[in-house]
C-alpha cells in the first residue's frame, strides 16, 4: 500500500541568539548586545520554550532538525516564532516587548531569519510572518512581503488594548490581502492571556481554564463579522487552541443564529440582521481549520474530532475530518515527537476512521491549507513515510503485550507568566 507521511501544523524555530543582530535593522543592533550579553553573563540557555530531552539546536539547524523529524515521519512543517529579539519571557508563543517599537523590531529580525530558514528547505517549511494589524496599510505590505519572500502564511496578531476587534470591516484590506496571495491566517495558542498574579499554583490553573477562550475568541468575530462570506477564499487555521472549546463554541453560534430561535428575534428587534450566510459550523473544512497540537484525545475526545464511529455519523457538531489537522508542536516542553507514532495509532485505530480519513488529518489538509506542492513532498514520503496497516499491527501488538497509555501534554509557554518560570 501506498506510504503517507505527516505535515505538522505546529513547529516552533528561532535564530541562535548572536544571529539575530545580522537581521535587526543597525539602529538596535546595540541594544540587542547588551541585551544578549546580559544572557550570557547570567548563563541563560539560548532557548525558547525546548523540550529537556533536545539540544538549542534543533531551533535553527535546518540540516539537524530535518533529519530528527524524519526519524518520525514528518516530511514537512508550519512554523511559528520561539524567541526572537526583545522579547520579555523567552516562553510566549506570541512575543511582547517593552515598547510598540522593541515590539516591531524584533518582528522585523524574525521575519527575515525566518525567510532565509524556510528558503533552505522550500517545500517542506511554511513559515509564519510576525506582524500587526494596528496599522492596516503596513499590514497590507506586510503581507505581499510574506508572499514575495516565501512566507507561507500570517500569523495572526493577538488582541490587545489598542487592537480593532476582528469584526471590524476596517481589517478588510488585510484579508484581501491573504485572499489575493493565497497566504493562509494562522491563530496560534496562548494569545491575548491577561498578565495574573500573583504568581503560583492559583494563577496556572486561572490560565488553564481561560486559555481556550482568549485563544479561540478570534473564530467567533470572523464567523459573526462576515469576514468568510466577504472573502470566501479566505483560510484560517486554529492551532494549539484547545479545540474542544472550538466544538461547543461553534453549536453555540449555530442555535444562536437559527432564524427560528429566540436570540435572533429579539436580534431583530434591535434592527440587527445576521451578517453571517451559512451556520457557524458550516464553516469548518471550507474557510476554518483546526490544527490538533500537540496531537492526543487529551486535546479532544475523539469522536468531537472525526464526527462518526463504527455505525456511522454522530448527530451534532464535530470538527470533521475535512478541518482536522496533524501537529507534533516540535521541539518545545509538550512536544510529542518521542510519542508521534503511538498519536497515530490512536487516530487510525479509532472507529470509523477509515484511511481516507487519516491521511486527511495527517497530510492531506494541511497540504491544501497551506499550499504545499504533494508532488515536492513525495519522494520524501517514498522515503520516510510509513503505511498506516503497518501502525495499525503495532499498536495490536503493543495492546496485546502491555496496557496503552496516553501521556497527557505538558503545561507551557502559555502558562508561563501565571507559574512565574522566565
Amino acid at each position: 500500500m501506498a506510504k503517507t507521511a505527516i505535515i505538522s501544523v505546529d513547529g516552533h524555530v528561532k535564530a541562535a541568539r548572536t544571529e539575530y543582530r545580522e537581521y535587526l535593522p543597525r539602529q538596535y543592533v546595540e541594544r540587542y548586545d547588551e541585551q544578549v550579553k546580559a544572557a550570557e553573563e547570567a548563563e541563560l540557555p539560548d532557548a525558547g520554550n525546548l523540550h529537556p530531552d533536545l539540544v538549542p539546536a534543533v531551533q535553527w539547524d535546518s540540516d539537524l532538525r530535518t533529519e530528527n523529524l524524519e526519524r518520525i515521519g514528518v516530511v514537512a512543517e508550519v512554523l511559528f516564532p520561539n524567541g526572537q529579539p526583545f522579547q520579555l519571557n523567552p516562553l510566549d508563543d506570541h512575543p511582547r516587548a517593552a515598547s510598540p517599537e522593541l515590539a516591531e523590531a524584533g518582528r522585523q529580525a524574525y521575519n527575515r531569519w525566518l525567510a532565509d530558514f524556510c528558503a533552505r528547505a522550500p517545500e517542506r517549511r511554511r513559515g509564519q510572518m510576525q506582524t500587526s494589524f494596528l496599522d492596516v496599510d503596513r499590514a497590507v505590505d506586510d503581507v505581499h512581503w510574506a508572499k514575495e519572500h516565501g512566507l507561507g502564511g500570517i500569523m495572526l496578531p493577538e488582541l490587545t488594548p489598542e487592537s480593532r476587534a476582528f469584526v471590524d470591516p476596517e481589517l478588510d484590506p488585510i484579508w484581501a490581502a491573504c485572499q489575493e496571495t493565497r497566504l493562509p491566517i494562522s491563530a496560534h495558542g496562548g494569545a491575548s492571556i491577561p498578565d495574573y498574579g500573583p504568581a503560583g499554583f492559583a494563577a496556572m490553573v486561572t490560565v488553564m481554564a481561560e486559555n481556550a477562550f482568549f485563544s479561540n475568541r478570534s473564530l467567533w468575530m470572523l464567523i459573526s463579522g462576515g469576514v468568510f462570506d466577504r472573502f470566501p477564499d479566505l483560510r484560517v487555521s486554529y492551532v494549539e487552541t484547545q479545540a474542544y472549546l472550538m466544538v461547543a463554541a461553534l453549536q453555540h453560534l449555530d442555535s444562536m443564529v437559527n432564524p427560528a430561535g429566540d436570540w435572533m428575534g429579539f436580534a431583530r428587534t434591535m434592527n440587527r440582521e445576521e451578517t453571517t450566510e451559512r451556520f457557524a459550523s458550516e464553516y469548518l473544512g471550507t474557510n476554518v481549520f483546526v490544527g490538533i497540537s500537540p496531537f492526543s484525545p487529551v486535546q479532544i475526545a475523539m469522536d468531537d474530532l472525526v464526527g462518526k464511529d463504527a455505525e456511522g455519523e454522530l448527530p451534532g457538531v464535530h470538527l470533521g475530518v475535512d478541518a482536522a489537522m496533524f501537529g507534533v508542536d516540535y521541539p518545545q516542553f509538550e512536544s510529542i515527537f518521542e510519542r508521534s507514532r503511538s498519536e497515530v495509532a490512536t487516530l487510525v485505530t479509532t472507529p470509523g476512521v477509515t484511511d481516507a480519513d487519516a491521511r486527511k488529518i495527517l497530510f492531506e489538509n494541511a497540504a491544501r491549507v497551506y499550499n504545499f506542492d504533494v508532488e515536492a513532498l513525495q519522494p520524501h514520503i517514498d522515503r520516510v513515510g510509513f503505511e498506516l496497516d503497518e501502525v495499525r499491527a503495532d499498536a495490536a501488538e503493543l495492546t496485546r503485550t502491555s496496557p496503552h497509555t496516553i501521556k497527557a501534554p505538558l503545561m507551557r509557554s502559555s502558562l508561563a507568566r501565571a507559574t512565574g518560570t522566565t
